[in-house]
């Protein structure tokens, strides 16, 4: 079985054809069914760019993870939490004080597409978009208001994908201190074929993968620039609009706690074995090019997590570079 799945994710005319079908499968399955339920679960106020994040031990992290997608517009995000035990809950209480988080606990193993389901359900008919990235993925713009001009762009359709680019350990051996934005700031030469999508959660109709969905009448999820997705891989452009850092080895030892911790998906289940065989090889992977971002915008996330009672083991700065 996995043999066929490899063989059929390297052949792209055929993963092209098998999502094709699956999606007019679906889509003509969404032409019979009801139409989404327009109340949520659990009433709320509404946002029009929301974010949903699965974790499990990420309390070091999501601060930064928070702050920084809460500057670029997101006005609320929704921590579903897979057992941690790192206190999130205590960690994020600034942010859920002031109405930009709400913590869900998720205590089943796996915990996706369970938590997607159940978010969709609970708290989807509140959202317009609704960002569905992990801890270790922060949204950039490489053009100033690109995120609002996709949005506003792609008002009728159903997701807009966003391209990875891999970041890899810059030599970190262990956690430092400051912002991972800042801190890791090595990467792959080049944008990579895999996605990850902001998508309006009305359009919704299934579960794909941790990468995209399927959405109602076949429609199909966009880039920033207007091609259309055929599943969870597209070739990116020279220098897209938005992308979607993944700091898949913020250090050697952050890197080993993960793999040992267990996952939030089965299908991070399945790697767990191979990524600690290939730990060291990977400490060394994804540091080609120097990519660091915008200083104004790893500026802006540490004033931000400063003015919110936040360490400088967190956000870098020392409390005199703090603007009232």
């Amino acid at each position: 079985m996995t043999s066929l799945r490899s063989r059929v994710k390297d052949n792209r005319p055929l993963r092209a054809g098998l999502f094709l079908a699956q999606n007019a499968w679906y889509g003509t399955r969404s032409l019979l069914d009801r139409a989404p339920r327009l109340v949520p679960a659990e009433p709320g106020p509404h946002h029009e760019l929301a974010a949903m994040v699965r974790v499990k031990d990420e309390a070091r992290f999501l601060p930064e993870w928070i702050a920084h997608h809460v500057n670029l517009g997101i006005g609320h995000v929704f921590v579903y939490d897979n057992n941690s035990t790192d206190g999130i809950a205590g960690v994020l209480a600034p942010f859920v004080e002031r109405g930009l988080a709400t913590v869900v606990p998720w205590p089943t193993v796996p915990a996706s597409p369970g938590a997607e389901i159940d978010f969709l359900h609970r708290f989807g008919p509140t959202c317009t978009w609704v960002a569905f990235f992990d801890a270790d993925e922060l949204l950039f713009e490489t053009e100033p208001g690109a995120l609002a001009t996709a949005l506003r762009t792609y008002a009728d359709r159903p997701a807009i994908a966003v391209n990875w680019r891999y970041y890899g350990s810059s030599g970190h051996e262990t956690i430092p201190p400051g912002l991972v934005t800042e801190r890791f700031d090595r990467a792959d030469a080049l944008y990579n074929r895999h996605v990850k999508v902001i998508a309006r959660p009305a359009m919704i109709t299934r579960h794909r993968n941790s990468h995209n969905f399927y959405y109602r009448r076949g429609r199909l999820a966009v880039t920033a620039e207007g091609r259309r997705m055929l599943g969870s891989f597209i070739t990116p452009p020279t220098a897209p609009p938005l992308v979607l850092h993944h700091y898949i080895y913020r250090s050697r030892e952050d890197y080993d706690r993960k793999t040992r911790r267990g996952f939030v998906d089965a299908s991070g289940a399945k790697e767990r074995a191979r990524q600690i065989a290939v730990a060291d090889e990977e400490f060394h992977r994804r540091n080609d090019v120097a990519a660091p971002p915008p200083a104004a915008t790893t500026r802006a996330t540490a004033e931000l997590l400063a003015r919110l009672g936040y360490p400088a083991e967190i956000h870098g700065l020392q409390p005199e570079a703090v603007e009232s």
